[in-house]
């Protein structure tokens, strides 16, 4: 079981998790930190910020290579952060209920008195991180689609003129997969609403296990998905699309209920804006659809220089 698992989270609530005894109680623990630390923490509701404050806390007890935390809603590292000789984990734990897991890493040993002092610094974490946390969630559950998991319409819209933006100011390839489920209506015609949510999730499953990075999947309407690839992923755009139908269709409950997907894919011309490239991957999907479904059609495509291939090359 994760032990950082939740799907609810509240500032007057945070799910309890069995088996976490190995720490005192902190209530009964006496800081012998000076002040301050805790008004630098709340100045913050980012936890990649409150990372970096602890970090430069913790270093003033033992020189600090690596800092690593561990939580339900994601891993975060310090900046700078290094392998050492020493590991040395902490569970910040409040009221009984698992809020992280530390990782310190460090040249120096991490003796039962440098243990001491670092929990004692945990503890002026704890509430300011507890709040970051609920705050972090409650952000991540406005981007998420709530059957599925994956990014939705929202997380997509920013998160696609973003990507356009950067790929355009850096000179990288980028990529728009757009996918539609093929014979998805019969499925809730014949079988029910709760049919179709069985094949939506398979879906999401099947893609999550084809693609790496599954930060960039989303799920923006009905049975439409879609996929944003960036950098050396975008050349290989047609590969994925061909991956993620075959996994689609592959699946056991898709094969169940005889549904399949097709998808269009466009690459990023030079100087195109977010809407053009929206569009013309539409226009891709529309065609494999036309073609008999479960297909993969590619929008005309522009010359592409691949730095690193010239470089093979030459």
């Amino acid at each position: 079981m994760d032990l950082f698992s939740f799907s609810d989270m509240s500032l007057d609530h945070v799910p309890s998790y069995a088996g976490i005894t190995s720490k005192p109680v902190w209530s009964q623990l006496t800081s012998t930190v000076g002040p301050g630390l805790v008004e630098q923490l709340q100045t913050s509701l980012d936890l990649a910020q409150q990372l970096q404050i602890f970090s430069m806390a913790a270093g003033k007890i033992l020189p600090i290579a690596a800092l690593e935390m561990h939580t339900a809603v994601g891993v975060f590292l310090a900046p700078g952060s290094f392998t050492a000789s020493h590991e040395y984990r902490s569970m910040l734990v409040l009221n009984e209920q698992c809020l992280a897991e530390l990782v310190y890493q460090s040249d120096s040993a991490f003796s039962p008195l440098i243990q001491r002092r670092l929990l004692e610094l945990e503890t002026q974490w704890l509430f300011p991180l507890r709040n970051a946390l609920v705050v972090t969630r409650l952000q991540q559950l406005a981007l998420k689609d709530t059957l599925t998991g994956l990014g939705n319409r929202r997380f997509f819209d920013d998160s696609f003129s973003k990507t356009v933006l950067l790929a355009e100011r850096k000179q990288q390839p980028c990529a728009l997969i757009l996918l539609d489920l093929d014979n998805f209506k019969p499925v809730n015609d014949n079988h029910g609403h709760h049919a179709g949510d069985e094949v939506l999730l398979a879906v999401a499953d099947a893609m999550r296990s084809t693609l790496r990075i599954s930060d960039n999947l989303f799920r923006f309407g009905g049975d439409e998905f879609a996929v944003l690839l960036t950098a050396e992923d975008a050349y290989s755009a047609e590969l994925v699309a061909h991956r993620l139908v075959k996994a689609i269709s592959q699946h056991h409950i898709c094969e169940k209920f005889g549904v399949s997907a097709s998808a269009g894919l466009a690459q990023l011309h030079l100087n195109e804006d977010s809407k053009s490239l929206f569009t013309r991957t539409d226009q891709a999907l529309y065609q494999a659809k036309q073609s008999g479904k479960n297909a993969v059609r590619q929008a005309p495509l522009q010359h592409v220089a691949n730095p690193m291939a010239e470089q093979i090359k030459a």
